[in-house]
């Protein structure tokens, strides 16, 4: 009986310890957004940006409105991002948001010539 009640506390303590752990270790979010401009720095409505997380390749999409804005948020801290914009047969150089970047709204950019 005593064997079981210091296993218990014994469970007990380490699933609290397990909870702080995930608690502790949850990853911060963050938004980036921008416009997407043609060669003569104009809006570009229709754009088709992608956003590509570089550990696991997944990649979101926005398509810009008549400003050429487009935001993602949500995304985290800790992994490097490429974004790129395509617009018909054209698309924007790929520009990373890395994770030394620490603004909670990052604001880039991008133009296709």
């Amino acid at each position: 009986m005593k064997l079981a009640r210091q296993t218990l506390r014994f469970a007990s303590a380490l699933a609290v310890l397990c909870i702080l752990a995930l608690a502790q270790s949850g990853d911060s979010l963050r938004a980036v957004e921008g416009t997407v401009q043609d060669g003569s720095g104009s809006p570009v409505n229709g754009a088709i940006v992608q956003l590509k997380d570089t550990k696991t390749l997944q990649i979101r999409s926005f398509i810009t409105r008549e400003n050429g804005a487009f935001v993602f948020q949500g995304i985290k801290k800790s992994v490097e991002y490429e974004l790129k914009a395509k617009f018909k047969d054209k698309e924007s150089k790929p520009r990373v948001l890395t994770i030394f970047d620490d603004r909670q709204r990052a604001t880039i950019d991008l133009k296709i010539e």
